[in-house]
């Protein structure tokens, strides 16, 4: 199949999750035989190769008012951009991820007269609410993408049901396919790093990987740090990802723990895998969280992960068995399933190499592109 996919993320511009799983997807449709070519922002309007996957970067305006109209512009110049390619590649079907690329999946399905698949990661209402006029404007393109759509594709069992609830598509249209891990990357691109230059040799790491927003939940794990450290003084709480620093180092200076977290910023990917690999556990205290790929990549680092009983969450960590469940937003519950782990290496190791074992059976790339290529091919029809 010849695939034009549609994506506002794509390495090296990453942002979420989203950037990582277009990238996999593609690379392995591709090493599957299909032909893939994926549209996606950039700086500056060229094309490049990586792994076989056709890439072009298309740039939006830098003045746009607001995150909406970035990104109806944005999928303004993919549209057009689609049509000239076109008319040498002949493209069988559009694959849009995210509300930004609704409009830009939405045109392009019109105008070349394909199917459109649409993989929705997250909705408006999960993440912030519709309490506010760009709220909704973000919600109802959410919408209008499941209507459209001829296929959709939801990466979290729970977050099925959420959109089946919030967008009510049609049940034949739907599809749950799980986000996947490149497992071999964690053994061949993980990075040497010195652990002093994260903590202590005799601290043990209590690793936090993600965007620092409201849904990821950091605050109550802030919060649950002096009864960890209560009972376990070396743990170090390692803080990896950006956004405002200075509104969660605040709450750990408030709640006297401010010694013992260590904000790093942005990290490098291979830096990223090998620190997975060092921590004791990780811990994703999540509020809304559709699938939880954070807990994969513990688990692929051979790591238990300690997370919200919330959506995706529920099914990316079996609770005593890869790792422990919390109960989302409940400082005292992360801080006991925390102390366990921190109690019982031993244990620690087994939920580990447990959790390994089930990433490499249920999650890899090679099974999730095949599920989509079979999406693709009710799309159009083959079967």
């Amino acid at each position: 199949m010849k695939i034009l996919m549609t994506t506002w993320e794509f390495p090296p511009n990453k942002v979420g999750g989203i950037a990582s799983h277009c990238l996999d997807l593609s690379k392995t449709l591709v090493n599957q035989g299909h032909d893939v070519h994926v549209l996606t922002h950039g700086p500056e309007e060229k094309s490049f190769d990586i792994e076989g996957v056709h890439v072009y970067t298309i740039p939006s305006t830098g003045s746009a008012p607001d995150i909406v109209s970035w990104a109806m512009f944005l999928s303004h110049r993919m549209e057009k951009k689609a049509v000239e390619l076109n008319k040498e590649e002949k493209f069988e079907l559009v694959h849009a991820h995210d509300w930004m690329m609704v409009p830009a999946g939405v045109g392009i399905k019109k105008t070349l007269n394909i199917p459109m698949v649409f993989t929705i990661h997250s909705t408006e209402q999960g993440r912030f609410g519709i309490g506010s006029r760009m709220a909704k404007m973000i919600n109802d393109l959410e919408w209008y993408g499941t209507y459209e759509a001829d296929h959709i594709i939801t990466v979290g069992k729970d977050f099925y049901n959420e959109v089946r609830s919030l967008f009510n598509p049609p049940e034949n249209k739907m599809h749950y396919i799980p986000n996947g891990i490149d497992i071999e990357r964690f053994d061949t691109q993980a990075k040497p790093i010195n652990k002093n230059d994260f903590a202590a040799d005799w601290e043990d790491i209590i690793l936090f990987v993600g965007r620092l927003t409201r849904q990821k939940g950091l605050e109550y794990l802030i919060y649950a740090a002096p009864d960890i450290l209560k009972e376990h003084g070396e743990a170090k709480f390692v803080i990896v990802g950006k956004g405002n620093l200075n509104f969660y180092r605040s709450i750990a200076s408030k709640v006297g723990v401010a010694n013992k977290m260590f904000f790093t910023g942005f990290l490098e990917d291979g830096i990223v895998l090998s620190l997975f690999k060092q921590a004791t556990t990780t811990v994703i205290p999540s509020i809304y969280e559709p699938f939880g790929i954070v807990a994969l990549e513990a688990a692929a680092g051979s790591r238990p992960s300690v997370g919200s009983y919330t959506g995706g969450l529920k099914e990316t960590i079996v609770h005593e068995e890869t790792g422990l469940h919390t109960y989302p937003g409940h400082s005292k519950s992360i801080a006991d399933q925390v102390n366990r782990i921190l109690s019982d290496k031993n244990w620690a190791n087994h939920l580990g190499r447990k959790g390994r074992a089930r990433v490499e059976k249920n999650y890899k790339w090679d099974k999730i592109a095949r599920w989509t290529a079979g999406v693709y091919g009710k799309a159009l029809g083959l079967w």
